[in-house]
């Protein structure tokens, strides 16, 4: 009486090919908290683009935003990654700058507003949470065609690329700039989909269901 919850559709796929093809599996989304992951008004900073990781490796793009910087003039945009070691940071080539993890989710929300674009050029994750929280603060998405990860993302609140595509997230960040996405859609996209409430009642949904077939 094996039944599967995956976190996004990419995962469930995986499931279908898997020795539990036979199990019932549904998807169920992350969820964050939109009240706390909100827009703010930043005023006065530079354009900076923007990359969050609880822990940065290669596997997370780290070495990805090093080659983004080569090919942007630092006189248009500045990249800020967030939670980095103090080694990490001590590393960073010029024109990069890092700090380390906050555990202020309203400190990370105003990073995140006041970004230009988000960019997770991640080569390995499910349904990563970053992408959610930047569109709840109103900020668009730039993402390799990774896991889950493009699955929140639609044509008004972001773009994917293949990974490793340096040169078409640099594509996708001038195209923004050209063309830029509406906060309101990022913020309307995370409050429809993102809402950690209603992916909790999801789960009591399931649970009743299932319940209820037990009788």
């Amino acid at each position: 009486n094996l039944h599967i919850v995956a976190v996004s559709q990419w995962l469930s796929n995986l499931v279908k090919d898997s020795f539990f093809h036979r199990k019932d599996c549904r998807v169920i989304n992350n969820g964050i908290d939109i009240n706390r992951f909100r827009p703010y008004n930043v005023t006065d900073v530079r354009p900076y683009l923007l990359g969050v990781a609880s822990s940065w490796n290669e596997s997370k793009g780290l070495y990805d935003f090093y080659k983004i910087r080569e090919k942007l003039p630092e006189d248009e945009y500045d990249i800020l990654l967030v939670g980095l070691s103090e080694e990490q940071i001590k590393d960073l080539p010029e024109g990069i700058k890092g700090i380390s993890r906050t555990e202020s989710i309203d400190k990370l929300a105003e990073l995140y507003s006041g970004a230009v674009a988000f960019i997770n050029p991640t080569y390995a994750d499910s349904f990563p949470t970053v992408n959610l929280e930047s569109l709840a603060c109103g900020t668009p998405v730039i993402t390799y065609r990774t896991g889950g990860s493009p699955e929140i993302i639609d044509e008004n609140t972001g773009c994917v690329v293949e990974q490793g595509d340096i040169d078409g997230l640099v594509r996708a960040i001038r195209n923004l700039q050209e063309k830029p996405l509406s906060s309101d859609a990022c913020r309307k996209r995370a409050v429809e989909l993102c809402d950690k409430e209603e992916r909790f009642m999801d789960y009591i949904r399931l649970y009743d269901e299932l319940l209820k077939g037990k009788k």
